[in-house]
């Protein structure tokens, strides 16, 4: 963000009219954030203090003229925040409080090291150097005083000579009223817990900001394609480290979800990179023992697997990219895949997800729920390309087993996403009962959930799809006991909720290297780390809102 010197003019004119707007003129201490940073380096953090409000202007125009002066052509972010609702605390609670958490990560307040602000962390400044860190996701979080000493040093300097953390009995722990500097205009962020610090947006028409993310999110995987084909496969942003590992289903569901975009917003440029990946999937991971029965390897090349979720993938990549080119170039490959599977599935519809490679022996004959799911998908989605009718009997196979064994009772998103497609093909009472089961007996649960699980939206837009149909498919009836009119309302709320875990502009800044990872989504509960596949079920999701969801009749073509 460049501002000329007319639009800095205007830009303080707008600071000075929101500062004065949200400080009262009463007689408590007041402090003020200045966030201000490049997409290349992690933001600098400036504070002023006093009781005030026109002495907290001054001084911090004149910061901000300093530091147009000094770096106004490298300026992209501009973010202001206030400290409101400070609480006195007893560190060591604190400290309990952080490592106690139910989910890793979600201690949403600044902290203050003493009580006039000398000394202070925003939240979002604490997770960009990890001050507050697990090295575990599901191991409990705690504080890092080597992070946390140098966070301060660089900050402050020779303030935190004498700086120990020790002694530290009491701090000030507070929320912020924020807004981030943006085309010209101040957009509000949210304050307090799981969303804080994530702007607002027009719930009335979230349409086209969810359209925005998506278009946005799209650019960000494309651009984790390297030449070769391979992705980058993901990031802890904090300290921009690359994470090295490598997952078969994962570049194949990743692929499959950018092409998905294509039904939102047709980015043509996309298509060289779409191939390379398509290609070194096939290259690298695409075996044929036997001519026309295939499988995708994965793991380590020292001891390669066969995974039943990598074929599924692989299929549900090549289809959609069938589907929205009508272009049948890897037909014969999905048609290959498609037979591996059937060798992984016995007479009673149960599979084996895990085999060896070469020897094809069995190496897990359950490993994750997910690869039923995708498989029985999978199949569907290339019966729908070539009408072989022995795939549909396959999955009407698997299905079987899935009703007998309870599988409803994983919430699965791949489960429901084959449902729908089933109950177009087949629209029997017990596959839409499945297809029922799987989201009623689970919404309490993903309405209370405080992480971004993003294939909960995926799983309930499948549904919905599902439901859409059911009255014109003849089965009001059951339809009456879908709580639809609660199942529109949830879907709603997740949609909403998802945007905490998008690395916008004012969540990125503070990382390490913004540009590397904004506009992607990340998972908070683990490092902030952000991922190809978190980019994929968000994608996915959001796609399937943008085009089907409707807040009106039932009936209509889904």
């Amino acid at each position: 963000m460049t501002l000329k010197y007319l639009e800095q003019l205007e830009f303080k004119k707008k600071l000075v009219e929101w500062v004065e707007q949200t400080l009262s003129a009463d007689h408590a201490l007041k402090t003020l954030f200045v966030s201000l940073g490049n997409a290349e380096a992690r933001c600098k953090v400036w504070s002023t203090t006093d009781l005030d409000v026109q002495k907290i202007i001054k001084r911090t125009v004149a910061y901000i003229d300093k530091s147009f002066a000094k770096n106004n052509s490298i300026i992209d972010f501009i973010k202001i925040d206030i400290a409101q609702n400070i609480q006195e605390r007893v560190w060591s609670d604190v400290i309990t409080e952080i490592q106690t958490q139910a989910h890793n990560n979600h201690f949403r307040k600044g902290i203050s090291f003493d009580e006039q602000f000398g000394i202070c962390l925003l939240e979002q400044e604490m997770y960009g150097r990890a001050v507050i860190r697990g090295v575990i996701y599901n191991e409990p979080n705690f504080i890092d005083e080597k992070n946390l000493k140098t966070t301060l040093d660089k900050k402050y300097g020779k303030l935190t000579e004498n700086f120990d953390l020790k002694r530290i009995k009491k701090v000030y722990l507070f929320d912020t009223k924020s807004v981030i500097y943006e085309d010209q205009q101040f957009i509000e962020l949210q304050s307090g817990d799981c969303q804080n610090g994530v702007r607002y947006i027009d719930v009335n028409n979230n349409k086209d900001h969810i359209i925005q993310i998506i278009e946005k999110n799209a650019a960000f995987l494309h651009d984790q394609i390297m030449d070769n084909g391979r992705f980058i496969y993901g990031y802890f942003p904090a300290y921009n480290r690359e994470i090295k590992s490598y997952n078969t289903v994962r570049h194949c569901t990743s692929l499959y979800a950018l092409i998905e975009t294509f039904e939102v917003n047709k980015q043509e440029q996309y298509w060289v990179k779409i191939h390379k990946g398509i290609d070194y999937a096939l290259t690298h991971f695409y075996k044929e023992p036997q001519l026309g029965t295939a499988y995708m390897i994965d793991g380590l090349d020292a001891e390669p697997e066969i995974k039943l979720g990598s074929n599924a993938a692989a299929i549900l990549m090549l289809t959609k990219y069938q589907e929205i080119t009508q272009n049948n170039r890897y037909q014969k490959y999905a048609e290959s895949l498609a037979k591996g599977i059937q060798t992984m599935i016995d007479e009673q519809g149960e599979t084996t997800h895990v085999l060896h490679y070469p020897s094809l022996e069995i190496k897990d004959k359950f490993r994750i729920v997910y690869y039923d799911g995708e498989a029985a998908l999978g199949l569907l989605r290339l019966y729908q390309i070539n009408q072989n009718a022995v795939l549909l009997d396959t999955v009407k196979l698997m299905f079987e087993h899935f009703i007998a064994k309870n599988y409803d009772k994983y919430h699965d998103h791949w489960l429901s996403y084959c449902t729908n497609e089933l109950t177009k093909i087949c629209p029997e009472e017990k596959y839409f009962q499945f297809g029922l089961n799987n989201y009623l007996k689970h919404m309490d649960y993903i309405r209370n959930r405080k992480t971004v699980n993003a294939t909960f939206l995926e799983m309930m837009m499948s549904a919905y799809k599902m439901l859409t149909r059911m009255e014109e498919q003849g089965f009001t009836e059951l339809l009456e006991s879908a709580k639809f009119e609660e199942l529109k309302n949830l879907i709603q709320y997740r949609t909403e909720f998802q945007r905490n875990g998008f690395f916008y502009p004012e969540v990125a800044m503070y990382m390490q290297k913004p540009k590397k990872i904004l506009y992607g989504f990340y998972v908070r509960y683990d490092r902030l780390r952000t991922r190809i596949d978190d980019q994929e079920h968000n994608l996915s999701g959001y796609v399937a809102y943008v085009n089907y969801f409707n807040e009106g009749i039932l009936s209509h073509e889904s």
